[in-house]
């Protein structure tokens, strides 16, 4: 029943962003038209924003977009009678999104990739509860918070603090929707390669730090209030793509490493890729940082490259049989790799703990990685699959690996596994 439940996750917030939209855009009051001009810039903001986004820019977040739509609910657009409720507000700008989703449709199927639905609706949401915090709570005596700022003179230091905690509401509903929609923070430049936490930051430390800029200078300053805003945030988008070329450089720097057994000769086709995706899984599942989710994918890569240190190869590049001599030449030739290539000793030496049997813990006190002990199990599992799918092969692998439970492998992990493998 765990797959039903996981396709219904986007749908849940589609729906709610859909829901959301047709409430703002019963609302019937319109935008002042003396402020058309910065509505319109913000509107072409956030399609823009998420048009780069479907040009694969950055797959996990949308500095741009998000900052137009949090500038827009912020400064004091009003309408005829006042200033702009949340319903109006939010109608706009879902109107802006909803048309990002078919220009980056558009493009996105004429460069053969795709656009992601829930992403959208998840920077929809965020921009919404901002719109609500700003324009939707009433605050005593005043209407809501930009009433009472603009109206009655509040101090610059305390409305900067609360539009402050405005743009935080909205970046903590945009992210939530992010996990219920796609059971993770970020997709594969994300948690997988530690790189989710960085680009999250970055992003949204640009944005809540600049939204209060232009909502105070915007009285003083107009138009010109939103390329101050804009600018650090396209910057913080700049720095983004060149951490991302970096990130995937060093990937295939290690995939081409982990490669290194097959063209020897003495490894097996696919197997360090596919031990790599199951260890982040079982990672996962047992709770890791994301930081420690990237160490076991580059763990996992490279745990069998010391096999281009033995004279006689293993049988099928199989390492679960492999003799305790065997083992140490392999983990000295590791260490010896893993420098060279990576100039991390501490990623060396987990490189080369990985086939140390899990009763050292007892026998001899020795502190091995978890890491380690993951890659381990799943390095055995793959061994004894040999990258097969199927119920009846899996079970016997796993049947194998609980012979050696507590003796070879970490129970833990192995329940981890097991788990992983049910979903």
């Amino acid at each position: 029943m765990a797959a039903p439940r996981l396709a219904l996750r986007p749908a849940v917030v589609i729906g709610v962003a859909a829901l959301v939209l047709l409430w703002a855009l019963l609302s019937s009051a319109t935008l002042d038209r003396g402020q058309g001009w910065f509505v319109l810039v913000c509107l072409v903001s956030i399609v823009v924003g998420e048009v780069v986004l479907a040009l694969r820019v950055s797959r996990s977040t949308a500095p741009i977009s998000t900052g137009a739509a949090t500038a827009l609910v912020m400064t004091p657009t009003s309408a005829p009678d006042g200033f702009a409720s949340a319903g109006e507000v939010i109608g706009v700008v879902g109107l802006a999104f909803a048309g990002s989703l078919v220009v980056g449709a558009l493009l996105a199927r004429w460069r053969g990739g795709r656009v992601s639905v829930v992403g959208v609706c998840a920077r929809f949401l965020g921009a919404a509860a901002t719109a609500l915090a700003c324009r939707g709570i009433g605050t005593g005596e005043h209407e809501h918070l930009l009433e009472w700022i603009w109206r009655d003179g509040l101090s610059r230091p305390v409305a900067a603090a609360l539009l402050v905690l405005a743009a935080m509401l909205g970046w903590v509903v945009e992210r939530a929707a992010h996990v219920v929609g796609a059971g993770a923070m970020l997709g594969e430049e994300g948690v997988v390669a530690g790189r989710g936490p960085v680009l999250d930051s970055a992003a949204s430390g640009a944005i809540v730090a600049s939204a209060p800029i232009v909502a105070l200078s915007y009285p003083a300053l107009g138009m010109l209030a939103l390329p101050l805003y804009l600018l650090p945030i396209a910057l913080v988008l700049f720095s983004v793509r060149r951490y991302l070329a970096a990130q995937r450089a060093q990937r295939e720097t290690l995939l081409a490493i982990s490669a290194l057994p097959v063209v020897a000769g003495q490894g097996r086709p696919g197997h360090a890729r596919r031990v790599a995706d199951l260890s982040v899984a079982v990672a996962r599942c047992l709770g890791l940082r994301s930081s420690q989710l990237r160490s076991v994918e580059r763990v996992a890569l490279l745990h069998d490259v010391g096999q281009v240190g033995l004279l006689v190869p293993l049988e099928h590049g199989r390492t679960i049989d492999a003799s305790p001599q065997t083992v140490e030449v392999m983990a000295a030739a590791s260490r010896r790799v893993a420098r060279a290539a990576m100039g991390a000793p501490d990623l060396a030496e987990v490189i080369a703990s990985v086939h140390t049997p899990y009763r050292r813990r007892h026998e001899r006190g020795e502190d091995l990685p978890v890491e380690a002990r993951i890659v381990k199990v799943v390095n055995a599992f793959d061994d004894l699959t040999e990258g097969a799918q199927g119920r009846r092969v899996t079970e016997l692998a796993l049947e194998r690996l609980h012979l050696g439970l507590g003796y070879e492998y970490d129970p833990a992990v192995v329940a981890a596994l097991e788990e992983v493998l049910s979903h």
